[in-house]
């Protein structure tokens, strides 16, 4: 074959599937497409005259990555050639249509799979133990952790982990399946039952490929999502008296009357932001979030306002999204419920209206969706926020364009 250039495929098949390896190298071959060696996602080729050969993949426990320090003693003789490495298989290669297959008696072969499946066995037991104990480990933390799986998701876009751990387990268990077929493959020969290659390869490789494909576009996502983040492209918050762009706010000033007088966020030598008259925005993957924060006093009285808006990409969390928040900001309704008045209203302009009144220390709780809208507002103070519904269901009809802030 002379030399003209190099050619990479994506290898279709598993590292460890021995018969669709073979089968591959040899369809390759007859394309006019010759090994020359194996990374760790391309083969490369030199194109030659198309060709009609054998391909074998000898397990090893040879650790050099590109050639065996003693290849199977007399393969030359039986006309057999030593083509290269992949992991731990050696691979073979015959032009000649009459030369004996590498292996005649399968007891003998099945000792070359030996050391090899020992090997990978301890290895995916000590995958999967690992695998439990991270399964573990996510388990209590979302047992541990105040937010629902969906006020999770919206707020902080944990879908990354959850990516990460389930195309994980699934190339375990696909791992894990191969390794058992290759035990399998062990013991049959063991019992001297010759082993027959099937008539074409298989796309086994898919999984592995898919893995990679998956992670680095998760990867590349989160890269780009924390670069935004912190870059301010997506996300900026201002004290409300200096607000200078629409957002959906409800005036605290409002609720409380004529007599509401702000109370800025300080204490002796402080000299930031009014944290306590406050709007932040973020936008994540699956939601536009608005938190605004009111405090003041009326006739000495302090009054607060606290308000989360989400505008959601996919509208069927918006009733989970719901449930989680109640969940979240009612956490001891369970435990006391005597302390809780929760009635479910209804009123034009929402599609659900939930109102929790708090027995033991005042205020209310205000919770409201309409189509992938959701609204949560806590307050604290002498008025009643079912007295400003239809302000409420404006906040949930918000175009974007106006900004309902007055006089705050």
């Amino acid at each position: 074959m002379k030399s003209r250039h190099v050619v990479r495929r994506l290898v279709p098949v598993d590292f460890l599937d021995l018969d669709g390896l073979e089968l591959w190298l040899e369809a390759m071959a007859a394309k006019g497409l010759h090994l020359l060696k194996f990374g760790a996602l391309f083969a490369q080729f030199q194109p030659g005259e198309p060709a009609r050969v054998r391909y074998h993949a000898e397990p090893t426990m040879e650790r050099r990555r590109d050639a065996v320090s003693n290849p199977v003693p007399g393969c030359g003789e039986l006309g057999w050639s030593y083509v290269g490495k992949l992991g731990y298989l050696a691979l073979f290669r015959t032009a000649d249509p009459d030369a004996p297959e590498f292996h005649t008696d399968p007891v003998t072969q099945s000792y070359t799979l030996d050391q090899l499946t020992r090997r990978l066995t301890r290895f995916v037991w000590l995958l999967l133990a690992m695998m439990a104990a991270l399964t573990a480990f996510l388990v209590w933390a979302r047992l541990d952790s105040s937010f629902g799986l969906v006020l999770d998701l919206v707020r902080y876009s944990s879908l990354y982990t959850s990516v990460v751990y389930l195309v994980d387990l699934a190339l375990i268990i696909h791992f894990s399946w191969t390794v058992w077929g290759l035990c399998r493959l062990r013991r049959r020969l063991r019992a001297g039952i010759p082993h027959q290659r099937p008539l074409r390869w298989r796309h086994t490789g898919l999984v592995r490929q898919s893995y990679t494909l998956l992670l680095s576009i998760s990867a590349f996502l989160q890269i780009c999502s924390v670069i935004a983040y912190f870059a301010g492209v997506t996300r900026w918050d201002t004290e409300l008296s200096t607000l200078d762009r629409p957002a959906p706010v409800l005036s605290l000033a409002e609720l409380a009357g004529r007599d509401y007088t702000p109370e800025p966020f300080g204490y002796p030598g402080y000299e930031g932001p009014d944290l306590d008259n406050y709007v932040s925005y973020k936008r994540t993957p699956f939601s536009h979030i608005y938190e605004v924060d009111q405090s003041g006093t009326v006739n000495r009285g302090r009054c607060h306002l606290e308000m989360e808006w989400y505008d959601l990409t996919l509208p069927f969390l918006a009733e989970p999204l719901l449930e989680d928040l109640m969940d979240y900001q009612l956490y001891d309704l369970a435990y006391v419920p005597e302390r809780y008045k929760v009635e479910e209203l209804s009123a034009n302009g929402f599609d659900r209206l939930v109102l929790a009144e708090d027995l033991d220390y005042g205020g209310q709780q205000l919770f409201a969706r309409l189509g992938g809208r959701v609204v949560s507002l806590d307050y604290s103070g002498d008025g009643d926020l079912t007295d400003h519904l239809d302000q409420i269901a404006g906040l949930l009809r918000w175009d974007g364009q106006v900004c309902f802030r007055t006089n705050v």
